[in-house]
């Protein structure tokens, strides 16, 4: 396992002060002591840019915000046993905070640590962590009013939404947006899915009574694997799909909702200082991103003939425009 080694910064200024040390390699950690620094240890499921971005927008918002810290900065490719790892010399390492970003060492964390506050960051929902004794943090995955509510925004004509589901994966959560839906003067039409094969026979029986199909992330129904169907299903039937990420709008969704990853690390540093103050994970709910940001693939509007009001094209991300 290998640590990134930052150098040491520091200003004139208490207000802008901050020592970012990652030490040593292999499994030995010796922490260069700083007096007055917050020991925090990060662990990093992958190598991603998003999850370099995130941590380094994280580290910059406790900077500028006068913590003094230094980093133990633990790289862990997805691999559960170096988190199992690298856990085990966080706790011989006195941190008094470990930030994770990623699903796998979060999950380590909280299980094996609970005796140092966590803050999570980059895993899919934040539900989990409500139950965790030592945990906060932000779930990537937008409220269901704001998804809907965006839906409204860019299709406004679109009142019968449409979604795959796998039980196991989204049981609940579909009946949560069964009633948002309804709320909002929305009709969900949810199909229950179990195999690849099923994934077929209920986009056809959708093709005809849908306006608007809906990616709800889902490791059955969005797999890569049928990422290729889904599309040209949409396609065939003129139905626009709305994507779980800018990459499905770059291959052929109408527009995809996505995160401001400086603003996450900002936002996971808000919750990482309450905690250096004084207060526990546990008393600081885990939250939604709270800054929306999204891709629109103009090229899929025109094939389909939908006119996408213009402000939304004005304002946002990211926009794919193909051939004119």
């Amino acid at each position: 396992m290998h640590f990134k080694v930052l150098n040491k910064i520091s200003a004139g200024r208490a207000l802008f002060a901050a020592a970012l040390i990652v030490l040593t390699l292999g499994l030995s950690l010796i922490p260069l002591r700083v007096d007055a620094a917050e020991r925090i240890a990060v662990l990093v499921s992958s190598s991603e840019a998003p999850f370099e971005e995130t941590l380094a927008a994280f580290q910059a918002h406790l900077a500028k915000k006068g913590v003094v810290a230094e980093y133990a900065v633990y790289r862990l490719a997805r691999d559960a046993s170096q988190a199992e790892r690298a856990v085990k010399l966080v706790k011989e390492s006195g941190a008094r905070l470990i930030f994770t970003l990623g699903s796998v060492g979060t999950d380590v964390a909280i299980r094996q640590a609970p005796e140092i506050p966590v803050v999570a960051s980059l895993v899919l929902r934040a539900d989990y962590l409500k139950d965790a004794q030592n945990a906060t943090g932000i779930g990537l995955e937008f409220p269901l009013e704001t998804q809907f509510r965006w839906m409204q925004t860019v299709l406004p004509e679109a009142t019968n939404i449409g979604v795959l589901y796998n039980p196991r994966d989204n049981g609940k959560r579909v009946e949560e947006a069964r009633r948002v839906a309804r709320a909002m003067g929305l009709h969900l039409e949810a199909v229950e899915v179990r195999t690849p094969q099923d994934i077929l026979f209920a986009l056809k029986s959708l093709s005809q009574t849908i306006d608007v199909l809906w990616g709800l992330a889902d490791t059955l129904t969005l797999s890569p694997q049928m990422a290729k169907h889904i599309l040209l299903f949409t396609f065939r039937n003129d139905i626009p799909f709305v994507g779980p990420s800018e990459a499905w709008t770059r291959a052929g969704a109408l527009y995809s909702l996505d995160w401001d990853y400086k603003d996450l690390g900002a936002q996971c540093g808000d919750m990482a200082i309450q905690i250096l103050s004084g207060k526990t994970a546990r008393s600081i709910p885990p939250a939604s991103p709270r800054t929306v940001r999204y891709s629109l693939n103009l090229n899929t509007a025109r094939q389909m003939r939908i006119r996408v009001p213009g402000d939304v094209v004005k304002n946002a991300w990211t926009v794919y425009r193909g051939n004119p």
